[in-house]
């Protein structure tokens, strides 16, 4: 199977409820989306035990070509998370942002939000 693209929502003057925006989660193959500096992920974790997200980089750096580490977030059970700004690193080959997620069933939502 292959990873799902999520379609960006946008806050407008009116705002979003950013549970009933997201999209549920693609937790076998994961989610992805286009870069940008303006977006941001939030997550829902409606599942009663804790859920990791993971952010991969594709990068590395210096002439040893060392690995950027992956960022990871939790979200606890039956909350969201609204994820830190992700910046370029988070690039891959395509111009997409990947997310994995393990621990959590179907009732994941996420959602890409142009801030």
């Amino acid at each position: 199977m292959a990873r799902t693209a999520l379609t960006p929502v946008s806050l407008g003057t009116t705002g979003v409820l950013l549970p009933d925006a997201g999209a549920a989660a693609n937790i076998a193959d994961g989610n992805s989306f286009s870069w940008t500096s303006g977006r941001r992920v939030y997550v829902h974790n409606g599942d009663d035990t804790a859920l990791t997200v993971t952010v991969p980089t594709p990068g590395t750096v210096g002439s040893l070509g060392l690995s950027i580490g992956d960022a990871t977030f939790t979200v606890a059970a039956g909350k969201g998370r609204m994820l830190p700004a992700l910046g370029q690193e988070f690039r891959q080959a395509d111009g997409t942002v990947h997310l994995n997620y393990s621990g959590a069933d179907a009732t994941v939502t996420v959602a890409v939000v142009d801030i």
